[in-house]
């Protein structure tokens, strides 16, 4: 077993270098799994790495599973990882170490009881908009420096009955209302932009702090970062995973989104998460997983996307060279493996979709209209838009709901009309973006790759890395979309993309950055009701997601 790190290693600051060099279980002489391996996750005999934080999260799985790895000492590793490089890109926000060390052994506790979950004993962090009971959760804003959950959500209690262990909050671009997260540095260049608004959950996967983690998509807010980062998003259909215990952005387009190294990583996650919520109606209607959940592997077979059709609604020459030679590739690939391409065009989305989307943010922000100047300029000007939004009559907020049921059958038709599988866009717009400037690229649109056509049809998307801009060596991300609730289509589609081209694996140079932060543990929880101890109870009025192409 590997020497343990001090506890408080993360606090106190550690020792120089990476963590140790002892190899992991699958070298010469590794001891045999102690129990039964679960056919989804990789030969623990085939991991090596010379360091816990460097593994992905399913190679994580099978050596605790196989009882040659301990929790504890999965999450040392990933703790004086995070002390020894986390100052430049400040991706954590709050870390939790004595919490997470207690997390850790109750999870090595149930591993050696057998039949554990799949994720039991995964370190994962989580963006700073879900509520965990106790715990401070501060959206990344000065607004609510001192707001305590009052309860968890949904997506924790989910994770924490799993066996998940917290490290600690990211940060979000403040209120998650932008795509710049400015105060975090992307791993691969730190003066870059790791876009937003789950840059921090981006910045802590590809730095290898975390094997896993949660993010929303509102407009783009997980696929942006994923793409900027080299690492992979899940954004689900609309209803998938419940919203509550989540800091709203604006109610009807917001989507817990799980993130991972790997497209793989991404879905063991997101199968543990995804399920039917009584707090949030929307997700009851959901069809359920194939039995046996989602596959982490792809198919056999040369030519996978045989008889797949991918629609391509942008194309390459209107992004930068170095965007486009990417994304020419990867469509290329898609092709080498049997899928088709085909040319579309996506509905255009009718202007009133975003006077609904100022309403709901403004409704949620009129609990602290008065302290608008303590928001950062940017948010503030997009909160103050929100306010005002709120005069508008209310007929006009019914015919944005209207409008968004025209918009996804619309979107749907495209599907229906040229016979797709999928649509394939790319992750980004820009070769890279300054940090100082993203704030400001950000509320003015320049930041802008198509995303918003999957919030306003709430279908689902997955994102995942396709290779390094030859010009700027930043990582460039591509989009796959399907039709509501069609997740496992996309899922076996990625998976097999990412056999192939497993961009995934390359890792930052990170140069040695220590840093602090203070020691935080659980205290009493906020006073509520709503899980994060604000005024964030959806409205009754919901948009649920179809799969009907008809007109309406």
């Amino acid at each position: 077993m590997l020497q343990r790190v001090s506890r408080r290693s993360f606090i106190r600051g550690a020792s120089a270098g990476a963590v140790g060099a002892t190899v992991l279980p699958g070298a010469a002489g590794a001891r045999p799994p102690a129990r039964r391996r679960t056919p989804r996750l990789p030969d623990p005999a085939a991991v090596r790495a010379t360091d816990p934080a460097l593994l992905s999260a399913l190679e994580a799985a099978s050596l605790l599973h196989a009882g040659q790895l301990h929790p504890a000492e999965l999450l040392d590793a990933c703790l004086k990882r995070s002390a020894d490089y986390g100052g430049g890109t400040n991706a954590w926000i709050r870390s939790y170490p004595e919490p997470a060390y207690e997390q850790a052994e109750a999870a090595a506790a149930r591993l050696a009881e057998g039949d554990a979950p799949l994720l039991c004993g995964l370190p994962i962090a989580v963006k700073d908009l879900f509520a965990v009971g106790g715990l401070p959760l501060t959206a990344s804003s000065q607004i609510l420096e001192r707001n305590i959950a009052a309860g968890d959500s949904t997506i924790w209690r989910r994770l924490r009955d799993s066996g998940a262990v917290l490290i600690g909050h990211t940060h979000t671009d403040e209120f998650a209302i932008m795509t710049a997260t400015p105060q975090v540095g992307n791993p691969w260049k730190l003066d870059e932009s790791v876009g937003g608004s789950s840059g921090g959950s981006a910045a802590v996967l590809a730095a290898r702090f975390a094997p896993l983690a949660l993010g929303t998509d509102t407009g783009g807010s997980a696929r942006l970062p994923a793409s900027r980062c080299g690492v992979s998003a899940i954004k689900p259909t609309f209803g998938r995973c419940s919203r509550y215990g989540v800091i709203p952005v604006m109610w009807s387009r917001d989507h817990p989104a799980p993130m991972g190294r790997s497209l793989a990583d991404a879905t063991l996650l997101f199968d543990a998460i995804a399920g039917s919520d009584l707090h949030d109606p929307v997700t009851q209607l959901a069809p359920a997983f194939p039995a046996g959940g989602l596959p982490t592997t792809a198919a056999d077979g040369a030519k996978p996307l045989s008889g797949k059709v991918f629609g391509i609604p942008m194309a390459a020459e209107a992004l930068p060279a170095g965007l486009g030679a990417l994304f020419t590739g990867f469509l290329e690939l898609i092709v080498e493996l049997g899928g088709e391409l085909r040319d579309v065009r996506l509905p255009a989305e009718p202007g009133g979709l975003f006077d609904g989307n100022a309403v709901e943010l403004g409704m949620y922000h009129r609990q602290w209209a008065d302290q608008v100047t303590r928001l950062s300029p940017f948010s503030a000007a997009v909160v103050e838009m929100g306010l005002a939004a709120l005069s508008i009559p209310s007929t006009q907020y019914l015919q944005f709901s209207r409008d968004r049921a025209v918009y996804q059958r619309a979107y749907n038709r495209v599907f229906a009309e040229n016979g797709l599988t999928a649509i394939v866009l790319p992750g980004a717009a820009t070769d890279g973006m300054p940090r100082v400037a993203a704030s400001a690229a950000s509320i003015l649109g320049a930041d802008k790759v198509p995303v918003t056509w999957a919030n306003f049809s709430g279908a689902p998307v997955i994102s995942l890395p396709a290779g390094r801009s030859a010009a700027t060596g930043m990582p460039f991300g591509v989009q796959l979309g399907g039709v509501p609730w069609d997740e496992l289509e996309l899922l076996e589609i990625g998976l097999a993309l990412e056999a192939v081209a497993p961009h995934w694996q390359e890792a930052p140079p990170l140069a040695r950055s220590p840093l602090r932060l203070p020691e935080l543990s659980f205290v009493a929880p906020g006073h509520g009701p709503d899980p994060t101890n604000t005024d964030a109870g959806a409205p009754a009025l919901s948009f649920v997601p179809t799969a009907d192409a008809t007109s309406v």
